[in-house]
């Protein structure tokens, strides 16, 4: 998908953190770009092993913490989802979507839970892990759809899904029409038909493909990682 830049990622721009004593910090680099990293509006998969700083560098791409070497640009409006919601337990998704929205993305928040089988008025706190990964899910799309350009940056947003649900959110992802880029931390390579990049960490490296290798996305993530 040949699209405007939205995000760039310098090479040799480091991710990572300070650890240590306040007068006394040393930095622990998790992750180093290699090589220019430019992406446009589309859907961006970033998979790699645990503990190898995914969440740190979409943490730091979200602003939320410092690069410890570099500057990300971006060219729209970031919106950062964690991989759990936090909430009051007793409020009711319902509830939770008035706070956020009204008028048509309102319609468009209870729309979407329609469509994704999710009971409006089960307070939060007693839906399950998949559940609540619904009501995160639908919070970015109409945030998203609500900017003109986005960069949407979610972390694990299919944990707890079942395989039916999973092939709804990928497909929506595929077909929406909203000018957004997504960037999305996942391991369920399986459900993923369409896409228009992989990232991943191999020996602290950041790598990117633009195009398949093979048949799979799953292929192309093993090329990367080898």
């Amino acid at each position: 998908m040949a699209t405007e830049t939205l995000l760039h990622i310098p090479s040799g721009t480091r991710f990572g953190y300070h650890t240590g004593l306040p007068w006394k910090r040393a930095a622990r680099s998790l992750v180093e770009v290699g090589g220019d990293i430019r992406a446009g509006m589309g859907l961006h998969l970033l998979v790699a092993p645990n503990g190898s700083g995914k969440t740190t560098l979409l943490r730091t791409l979200a602003g939320l913490s410092p690069a410890l070497q570099g500057q990300v640009t971006t060219e729209a409006q970031v919106h950062y989802f964690a991989d759990e919601l936090r909430v009051d337990p007793e409020m009711k998704s319902r509830t939770f979507f008035r706070a956020w929205f009204t008028g048509a993305s309102l319609v468009a928040a209870e729309k979407l839970a329609d469509t994704l089988r999710l009971n409006l008025t089960t307070p939060i706190g007693k839906l399950s892990r998949g559940n609540r990964q619904k009501v995160l899910l639908i919070l970015a799309e109409v945030k998203a759809a609500q900017s003109e350009t986005s960069v949407l940056l979610m972390d694990e947003p299919l944990t707890g899904l079942d395989a039916e649900t999973r092939e709804q959110v990928t497909q929506l992802w595929a077909t929406a029409g909203t000018q957004t880029l997504r960037l999305v931390i996942m391991h369920e390579l399986e459900c993923v038909r369409e896409a228009d990049s992989l990232l991943t960490i191999a020996g602290g490296q950041l790598r990117h493909a633009t195009s398949r290798s093979g048949s799979t996305w799953m292929e192309t993530y093993r090329t990367l990682q080898s």
